[in-house]
């Protein structure tokens, strides 16, 4: 297969395995290598790769959901995002249903929590420039990172992390309540009722 050839038949700058093959070409690993090293294609990870010059159209949420399908945006990304905790965050935290696993990308690293099928809810579809990707709702951010930070486990660990109360309050009270009812967990819960009380404004 031709590299000009096969660039004609893409209006996204991302192709894989299967968009190749999906498109009557015969894929080839030692071909894709030889256009890795001449720089027309960067790799991403296996069998995923993006037009070097059209590498930039993509953000880095868009490459986490093209890496790892299923899995959405959550924990210290999500929460930053809407400054529920102070810190900005140099890697993207998504989770997903798979085993855990982390990614460096030209864009930046991408690490994926595993949370079970059960617990794998709670987020949105946002429309990227080239593709959709999945972001969680805010109350469950917070929730997935209570549930996956044992270290969080008292009133002082929740000061330590200086979470803004005023966020924190503005959440969606009852949605959380709801969320937290699935994870069914005796921690988040007293977690969850300590922060109500130290965030409470009068």
């Amino acid at each position: 297969m031709e590299y000009i050839e096969i660039k004609s038949k893409y209006d996204l700058p991302y192709l894989t395995k299967h968009d190749i093959e999906f498109r009557g070409f015969k894929y080839s690993p030692i071909q894709m290598s030889r256009w890795v090293k001449q720089g027309l294609i960067t790799k991403i990870k296996k069998d995923l790769y993006v037009f070097s010059d059209q590498k930039n159209l993509l953000s880095i949420e868009e490459i986490s959901s093209l890496i790892v399908e299923p899995s959405y945006i959550s924990l210290e990304s999500s929460l930053s995002k809407v400054g529920l905790i102070p810190e900005m965050t140099f890697t993207t935290s998504c989770i997903t249903t798979k085993k855990p696993i982390s990614y460096s990308t030209y864009m930046g690293n991408i690490q994926y929590r595993h949370l079970s099928s059960k617990l794998f809810f709670g987020y949105k579809v946002v429309q990227g420039k080239m593709k959709p990707f999945y972001v969680a709702e805010p109350e469950k951010a917070l929730l997935d990172f209570i549930y996956l930070t044992s270290s969080v486990d008292s009133r002082a660990d929740i000061s330590e992390m200086r979470f803004n109360g005023e966020i924190f309050n503005s959440l969606n009270q009852q949605k959380l309540d709801e969320y937290l009812q699935v994870f069914a967990n005796h921690r988040m819960h007293h977690i969850i009722s300590q922060m109500r009380k130290l965030y409470a404004f009068k």
